[in-house]
């Protein structure tokens, strides 16, 4: 159920450098950041989910596409993800993927 969760890393996926190799994010690394900036939900690692599928981008690019969320609680009851973008923001996937 979707609606008991927060999202707390928003859809990212691989790019393209300007070199022309991929570069895929660390998901785990910038939960363990994301972690660190958050400690009081440091004792709920076990709430959050990674999501990951498959995706291709406009481009071409085979990739994953990867969010997490965390359980709902008082700790992030009014976490918005957008406060620590600069985490991925290099890797955000476009909005237009996610219209509901």
């Amino acid at each position: 159920m979707r609606n008991n969760r927060i999202e707390i890393i928003r859809p990212i996926h691989g790019k393209v450098t300007a070199d022309g190799k991929i570069s895929e994010p660390d998901i785990h690394w910038i939960l363990e950041k994301w972690l660190e900036r958050h400690p009081e939900t440091t004792n709920r690692r076990q709430d959050i989910r990674v999501i990951t599928g498959q995706w291709t981008t406009d481009d071409g690019l085979k990739t994953e596409i990867r969010h997490a969320s965390i359980v709902t609680g008082d700790d992030v009851a009014h976490y918005d993800a957008a406060q620590d973008a600069d985490l991925y923001e290099y890797y955000l996937a476009e909005d237009r993927y996610f219209d509901d």
